[in-house]
């Protein structure tokens, strides 16, 4: 299984030189099998730079299958919604997964939402000429998808929670931990740890740097320290740091990644747009 990270901040999208290295796309990860099954997490603005890969094969000529799995619908996980450029051919089956947002409202309604006139020309999903299916999961519930096994669960963001996901394909196992806040760093939910156990590759919020988190604690985001804590209690074999703030830079990174490095054995890095991970 291969994984490419096309979006890896959170909150807003950045640009300039000193994000370069890093990027500045929000959430948005693919996951292709070794048969070529493709599976993404999250729409955010990382998904219009993959849309335009995707053109190249089948999704370009109406015969492309693809599966999104949303942790939640949080602006920057969702605004790439009407520039994903396989939604405007017909014949390509577009599955989008997630839970019901805690609102009350449907999930559907929600993304239509995002269509509404008032912030898109298009109008509403049933204007997309691609076959979309919205579909609403229970976390806790696992999934079946061409190619891959995923196991979820519910963690908390803020005043409301979100999606993670637990991956498995071709012998692998990614652990997607996103958009979390522990009540306590140091105790992880049982349930994010049992999501990581023996996970290859576990991907965690990093939003906040360690010294800054005691300034921003409830915000509904982890510290760095945060994502070891779950790496080595479930046994991880690889963690990369992931929805960096929109204010760290390329080299407020690379202290994060070498302070976090420090302080445990398990390989640490930091999510890349554009780079590819065998898992």
């Amino acid at each position: 299984m291969k994984l490419r990270f096309w979006g890896v901040r959170g909150s807003f999208a950045m640009c300039g030189r000193e994000f370069l290295r890093y990027g500045g796309n929000t959430t948005s990860v693919e996951l292709v099998t070794d048969g070529g099954d493709r599976l993404l997490i999250d729409l955010g603005t990382g998904a219009t730079e993959l849309a335009k890969q995707l053109m190249a094969g089948p999704c370009g000529k109406g015969a492309g299958v693809l599966p999104i799995l949303l942790t939640h619908t949080h602006l920057d996980h969702i605004q790439g919604l009407p520039f994903f450029t396989p939604f405007f051919i017909k014949g390509n089956q577009i599955r989008i997964v997630g839970a019901a947002p805690i609102s009350g409202i449907s999930l559907e309604a929600t993304l239509q939402n995002q269509l509404d006139p008032h912030y898109s020309p298009l109008g509403a999903l049933e204007n997309l000429a691609a076959g979309v299916s919205i579909e609403t999961v229970v976390p806790g519930t696992a999934l079946a998808l061409p190619g891959f096994a995923v196991e979820t669960a519910a963690v908390p963001h803020g005043s409301m929670w979100t999606t993670a996901y637990r991956i498995t394909a071709d012998g692998k196992t990614v652990t997607f931990l996103s958009d979390v806040e522990y009540p306590s760093v140091d105790e992880p939910l049982a349930e994010a740890i049992e999501l990581a156990r023996g996970a290859d590759l576990l991907i965690h919020d990093a939003m906040h740097a360690d010294p800054d988190y005691e300034l921003r604690r409830g915000w509904g985001h982890s510290p760095a320290r945060a994502g070891v804590v779950v790496a080595e209690r479930a046994g991880a074999k690889r963690l990369a740091l992931f929805h960096h703030s929109p204010d760290a830079t390329d080299a407020m990174i690379d202290e994060v990644v070498a302070r976090t490095a420090a302080r445990t054995e398990v390989p640490v890095s930091a999510a890349a747009e554009g780079s590819y991970l065998d898992v």
